[in-house]
């Protein structure tokens, strides 16, 4: 196992490894949707969700292969997402339950970014307020980054937003399903400071 990306936080260590950790965290079992739940909640591991929300005292664990992991800090406690296309368009990064920790910092770990996101032409319909990128060979890209931003400062005017800058397909290091179809995951935790 090793560790692909670590950045401190206000309130605790986003880490990144190439496979699941030896250690003690909260997962879910992911499937590409807007559901966020409580660290807390019975037999999490086998409830379907994409985004945990925790208080201060749990390790929270996202697997991303080209989707953003997203770790969201707040006065009331913090979140980590699993956000692909979908479930940025259907507001994963603002739903009620991300909005009760009332966040103040977000970061976006490595995933995929406009230079290697391919679309189709109806893809845009997505996203109304994004803009999908015309490249000069006639291929369009879209900047789920840019809009994740987007979606964070419009609903946390105040939040302060960053990322990693890293391309999951681009750089060979990390497992990437838009490359080469890896079944392989990145394992993203969220590790507060308190532990």
């Amino acid at each position: 196992m090793s560790l692909l990306f670590e950045r401190k936080l206000m309130q605790g260590w986003f880490r990144a490894f190439d496979q699941k950790p030896n250690t003690t965290f909260a997962h879910v079992h992911q499937t590409h949707s807007v559901k966020v739940l409580d660290a807390q909640t019975p037999e999490l591991s086998s409830q379907e969700a994409d985004g945990i929300v925790g208080h201060a005292r749990e390790t929270l664990a996202i697997k991303t292969a080209d989707c953003m992991p997203v770790a969201i800090e707040g006065t009331q406690g913090q979140a980590l997402l699993h956000a692909g296309w979908r479930g940025l368009a259907g507001g994963i990064l603002i739903t009620s339950e991300v909005q009760k920790i009332k966040p103040t910092e977000a970061f976006i770990g490595p995933c995929i970014r406009a230079c290697c996101f391919e679309v189709t032409g109806e893809f845009g319909s997505h996203f109304p307020h994004g803009e999908v990128i015309k490249r000069t060979d006639g291929t369009l890209r879209f900047d789920l980054v840019a809009e994740a931003h987007r979606q964070l400062k419009s609903q946390f005017p105040t939040i302060k937003v960053s990322d990693s800058g890293v391309c999951t397909c681009c750089n060979t290091k990390y497992p990437s399903y838009r490359r080469d179809k890896t079944p392989q995951r990145i394992w993203n935790l969220y590790v507060p400071l308190a532990q």
